[in-house]
């Protein structure tokens, strides 16, 4: 006897209750692997290299965007991110006090070390700014939270 097919409504109904019933063993899953030692390994690094070669040369990325519209970014944050958007903050505050805590301090520390202010449109301002943007360029990576987790 032949299987008989789906419908498209019951394989998509099926497919949203097995896998909100499944979200225990998905982080189970999560929490038990491990990608970093493969994901920072010469050869991951080369099939990467590889793919986005292949992606630029068939102008994926152009296609995708070609294929989308911005209506339908624009109702997923409608219908989805806004309500996320609160949660997903909360979320990051450890994060960003992690940040804040770095960048914060080093711009005041820069700010107090500049020269005192010329004339509006004077060349001190100007190298003013250029000292606290070069000070904050050399400071780069630093204000990142590794480590701090969510």
């Amino acid at each position: 006897m032949a299987k008989t097919i789906r419908s498209p409504e019951i394989a998509v109904n099926n497919w949203v209750n097995r896998t909100s019933a499944a979200t225990n063993f998905y982080v189970q899953q999560v929490q038990a692997a491990a990608w970093k030692v493969y994901a920072a390994s010469n050869q991951a690094e080369a099939n990467f290299a590889t793919a986005m070669q292949q992606v630029i040369a068939n102008k994926s990325r152009q296609a995708g965007i070609n294929a989308s519209s911005d209506e339908a970014w624009k109702q997923g944050v409608a219908t989805l991110g806004a309500q996320r958007y609160p949660q997903g903050v909360s979320a990051a505050q450890p994060k960003m006090a992690a940040v804040m805590n770095k960048l914060i301090p080093a711009i005041d520390q820069l700010r107090k070390s500049l020269p005192p202010r010329g004339v509006a449109g004077s060349q001190e301002n100007i190298n003013r700014m250029v000292n606290f943007v070069t000070g904050l360029h050399k400071q780069k990576g630093q204000f990142k939270a590794r480590g701090v987790p969510k």
